[in-house]
């Protein structure tokens, strides 16, 4: 009992030693920055962290005073985000929540422009332990990033027009949480997340991976990344081959990350989602 113990103390010191390594890495990322549109910036890398970890990060900057935000959903079919973005306009996107991909459909409570369009929630929208994050927004206006609550609470405040409930999450105010030791934290994956600076200034990020030339990323380390990027609130959306991020107008049908869902290092293993986060 005492060794399984002392292994689990140098296991734990062993990962905070990497994620410290990794969170001073970010600090010398360089950064390409272009401005999309007014409101919205965007910045990319393709860096080796500490000289020995490849990362693909691209990041859009958001603010609402300036554009709107909100979540488009087929509860019946899974579509790509380039798809689903294109289709309503949109200037940019990245993929949603979790979701159910062999018969669509979101696996947590989702409402969108003030409606729940799915039937049989309580069966369907279960919880788990990594779910426990929401992001609600305001008529497309005030991003909220929270602990996640019951159904029921969601279902009592009609004055969030878009609620996902997701996660882990990652950022409370200003701090990392502290996270569950499940598979999908303490792997190394393609990540997506969503983090505020307050409710009107949105952060995104997509980190590509399970490639040589982009390794991914645990949750403690995208959480290090979310705080050195100043959020004061984070939570993390679905990832691996979900992982997009879209562009109106980019090369490549408008994807700017490495979705990995073809198992390699380009722009075309984009995967069909049910929901997305659509700026406009």
């Amino acid at each position: 009992m005492k060794r399984h113990f002392i292994l689990q103390v140098i296991l734990l010191i062993i990962i905070s030693a990497e994620t410290t390594a990794q969170t001073d890495g970010f600090k010398k990322i360089r950064w390409e920055k272009e401005k999309i549109a007014p409101g919205l910036v965007w910045k990319s890398s393709h860096a080796l962290l500490n000289d020995s970890v490849p990362q693909n990060i691209n990041i859009l900057f958001v603010n609402l005073n300036k554009r709107k935000i909100s979540i488009q959903y087929d509860p019946l079919k899974n579509i790509p985000v380039s798809k689903q973005a294109a289709a309503v306009d949109a200037i940019a996107a990245v993929n949603g929540g979790f979701f159910n991909i062999k018969n669509g459909g979101s696996a947590t409570y989702i409402r969108t422009g003030g409606r729940i369009t799915d039937s049989d929630t309580a069966k369907k929208w279960s919880r788990n332990a990594n779910m426990t994050g929401a992001v609600m927004i305001t008529e497309g206006k005030e991003l909220f990033i929270e602990k996640s609550m019951t159904n029921g609470w969601f279902d009592a405040h009609p004055e969030y027009n878009d609620i996902l409930v997701t996660g882990p999450l990652l950022v409370e105010d200003g701090s990392a949480t502290v996270l569950p030791g499940t598979s999908l934290v303490v792997n190394k994956h393609p990540r997506t997340a969503i983090g505020t600076r307050n409710t009107r200034k949105v952060i995104m990020v997509t980190l590509d991976g399970r490639t040589k030339e982009a390794a991914g990323m645990t949750l403690d380390e995208l959480a290090s990344l979310m705080k050195s990027l100043k959020c004061h609130d984070a939570v993390n959306l679905d990832g691996g081959g979900s992982t997009t991020m879209w562009i109106n107008g980019k090369p490549d049908n408008g994807i700017v990350n490495m979705p990995c869902d073809n198992k390699k290092f380009d722009h075309l293993g984009e995967r069909a989602v049910s929901d997305i986060l659509i700026i406009k």
